[in-house]
């Protein structure tokens, strides 16, 4: 837009007065210009300008609306984000807390480790007492019972699918070998 300039100042000049007989002319309004097409401006209609008027404001109303919108969804994006980095930091706190309760707790008091006792082999001790020829005398005999091995758990029974497994397989080796024993008897000359 070029710049707006100072206006001379114009001296006044000597009033004219125009003849009595002579009137004057309506100006008319100067035709305006349109700045981006250069071809004049068309004047609207009272009309025209009334439904121009309100379909701006509807415009008006729809973007605000939309604005609305828009910053309802962003705000709950950025709430969604701010909850779960705050779960992040919860998480982060408790892991940092229990490691500094464990380490406080191995300095108060150092690891103890308790050992097992060792089972002690309880022997059954039968005392026989022999009368001998003499009354006076007593022997006492000391026999130990050694524990009784426990047998092996029994083995589980194979399932159906097995058992029909291993007869297939036994069935094919018998075939294989009744075959390989064919062609061993077979004359060469066949």
């Amino acid at each position: 837009m070029p710049k707006k300039t100072k206006q001379p100042i114009e001296e006044e000049e000597p009033s004219y007065e125009p003849p009595a007989d002579y009137s004057e002319e309506e100006e008319e309004e100067p035709i305006r210009i349109s700045k981006k097409t250069g071809k004049p401006v068309r004047k609207m209609s009272e009309k025209q300008l009334e439904a121009l008027r309100i379909n701006r404001e509807k415009a008006v109303a729809k973007k605000k609306e939309l604005s609305q919108i828009k910053d309802y969804e962003t705000k709950t994006e950025m709430m969604k984000k701010v909850k779960k980095e705050k779960e992040i930091q919860h998480k982060e706190k408790l892991e940092n807390s229990k490691k500094k309760y464990e380490e406080e707790v191995e300095i108060l008091e150092p690891p103890t480790v308790t050992k097992k006792p060792e089972k002690k082999i309880k022997k059954k001790v039968i005392k026989y007492i022999e009368e001998s020829s003499s009354e006076s005398e007593e022997e006492e005999v000391i026999i130990r019972k050694k524990k009784k091995d426990k047998p092996p758990p029994p083995k589980p029974e194979p399932s159906v699918q097995e058992q029909v497994s291993r007869q297939n397989l036994r069935q094919k080796l018998q075939d294989q070998e009744s075959a390989s024993l064919a062609k061993l008897m077979m004359p060469s000359y066949f």
